[in-house]
């Protein structure tokens, strides 16, 4: 512990909904020397003060109550440019869920602390806080200045000359190359960096290089180890489904996400990878299921907007559109109707006469789900009559929406005026939009066709035609381990076939066998393989049979 470091010139601001834990941290600041305490009772009321103020320490705690909670703060802080580059801000919690501390961790304040804690360890963490802050300032400082040169130097002067972080700035240098796409000197300065430390935040780093350079096949097995070994290390997940997904396998993809959100529910990135793989999946259900838990995290905060809303809507629609049962499809709709009873209140981030477009909008697609066109075209025409009459008014967010409904009701003309002034500017709208009108991702769709027409030519006993189909379908998903094991099951059948085995035939084989070693499998798919090895071995056996009797 620092003798030297002074609470006296250190302006504090507690934030925490319970008066009583405000005056015990209180008492215990005034106890290590600080003259200059202030404590509230919620996140705005913290804005407020941040607006006008500037603080060297802020004490927050996670659940305030209604209204932002403590990671929203800190959200809203850092997207405001409240937090000047020397403030150390904490949060603080006695929720010790699984969930709550992810989330927490994952927004990497300067600290987390978790009630009870000692006088003793708070006054420690914070001056060990304020010593990390202060070494590492002259970084902080270059990065603000967008000097990234500056930045590097930095980074250089400290592995140099703080023995303490010099670690900590190998892996921060790392990092800064990253994001500025310089990734073959990240990895050189992280694959050293592992040689001579086998730290878990070196490997993560390795692991999302390696994707961001497509090198698959070393990032496959890295990021599959690290959340082996590191379960709650969640971004390991995260990297571990985008290489699959960018791979071709969505399916694989969406089980890992499916994993990490299991661990922790509490992230707006995650949730929309979750709703995305589900969509390219077909898993409609669970990507309505990820859409309003978006709606439910971004409400009241600085994320929240219509796009949110309309996104649960569509899903809504597409799983609605989707259901035979028709009672289940009803109560499916009914969701709708609640999402706009006393609307203004539920959703007063939304103009009314925007909100007004949304309901008719909604409540024109529920009509059409049910198959009553005309009652859909009267009211989406009533309630839209604003943005079809002056299209340049359409709001971002419902234009696409409005044009794609005009078209499943043949309402041509009107689509086309508006179409002009309509931009796609969020990914999960696009898909939702395609999966309602029935056109999937073009890369998914050329998958597929070629897949199922490699299997249909199997069937009937073209091998050739079909390990072209296989072929074909992997040079668009890579990584898709079912076409994969196809492949290798006709040039099985193939070797079966002829009275002496060709070369080629069994070159593909053996080198898909060896992609396959990098790839996680499920237990039927790895069964399947051990059964097509086996085969493949006996194929061999018999070869050398024949060729030694000749």
């Amino acid at each position: 512990m620092n003798q030297n470091f002074d609470y006296r010139n250190k302006r504090v601001l507690i934030v925490d909904d319970q008066r009583a834990f405000q005056i015990m941290l209180k008492t215990m600041l005034l106890n290590f020397g600080a003259k200059d305490v202030t404590h509230v009772g919620s996140a705005e009321d913290a804005l407020k003060l941040c607006r006008h103020n500037t603080y060297d320490l802020l004490l927050v705690d996670y659940n305030l109550g209604s209204g932002l909670n403590g990671r929203q703060l800190f959200e809203t802080l850092k997207m405001d440019n409240l937090l000047p580059i020397h403030t150390v801000f904490f949060l603080v919690t006695g929720d010790n869920s699984k969930a709550i501390v992810l989330s927490a961790i994952q927004m990497t304040p300067d600290d987390y602390l978790m009630k009870p804690f000692s006088q003793n360890e708070l006054n420690l963490r914070i001056q060990k806080a304020f010593n990390k802050k202060e070494a590492l300032l002259p970084i902080y400082q270059a990065i603000k200045d967008d000097d990234f040169a500056q930045a590097m130097e930095e980074c250089d002067n400290a592995i140099i000359y703080s023995a303490r972080y010099r670690n900590f700035c190998r892996l921060f240098k790392a990092e800064l190359l990253i994001e500025k796409e310089k990734y073959a000197e990240a990895r050189t300065i992280l694959e050293e960096f592992i040689e001579d430390h086998p730290h878990t935040q070196a490997q993560l780093l390795l692991g999302r290089v390696y994707y961001l350079e497509k090198n698959y096949q070393q990032a496959i097995p890295l990021l599959s180890d690290i959340i082996k070994y590191n379960p709650m290390l969640l971004d390991g997940y995260d990297w571990l489904a985008h290489c699959f997904r960018d791979g071709g396998d969505s399916e694989k993809a969406l089980q890992i996400v499916q994993r990490a959100i299991k661990h922790s529910h509490l992230s707006l990135e995650r949730q929309g990878l979750l709703a995305e793989l589900a969509l390219d999946t077909n898993m409609n259900a669970i990507a309505k299921e990820a859409f309003f838990a978006i709606l439910m995290q971004t409400k009241n905060t600085i994320h929240q907007a219509p796009q949110h809303l309309i996104n649960y809507v569509q899903a809504i629609i597409l799983v609605a559109k989707n259901e035979e049962d028709k009672f289940k499809q009803g109560r499916l709709l009914q969701e709708i109707s609640g999402l706009f009873h006393r609307s203004s209140q539920q959703h007063p981030y939304v103009e009314e006469d925007e909100l007004l477009a949304l309901e008719g909008y909604s409540l024109a697609s529920i009509h059409n789900v049910k198959g009553n066109q005309v009652k859909a075209k009267h009211t989406l025409l009533k309630s839209n009559e604003a943005y079809l009459t002056e299209p340049e008014g359409t709001p971002e967010w419902l234009g696409p929406q409005l044009v794609n409904l005009l078209v499943e009701l043949e309402e041509f003309e009107f689509a086309e005026k508006v179409q002009p002034y309509i931009q796609h500017s969020n990914v999960h709208s696009e898909k939702l939009l395609a999966s309602i009108s029935g056109e999937e991702d073009s890369k998914e769709v050329q998958f597929q066709h070629h897949n199922k027409l490699g299997i249909e030519a199997f069937t009937e006993g073209k091998l050739d035609v079909a390990l072209q189909h296989f072929e074909t379908a992997l040079s668009i998903a890579p990584l898709n381990t079912g076409a994969a094991l196809n492949k290798v099951q006709v040039c099985i059948a193939l070797l079966v076939k002829v009275e002496r085995p060709w070369p080629e035939v069994t070159r593909k084989i053996a080198d898909t066998f060896t992609e396959l070693e990098n790839f996680p499998l499920s237990e039927q798919q790895a069964e399947r393989k051990a059964e097509l090895r086996k085969e493949f071995n006996i194929q061999r056996m018999q070869e050398k049979k024949r060729a030694n009797k000749m």
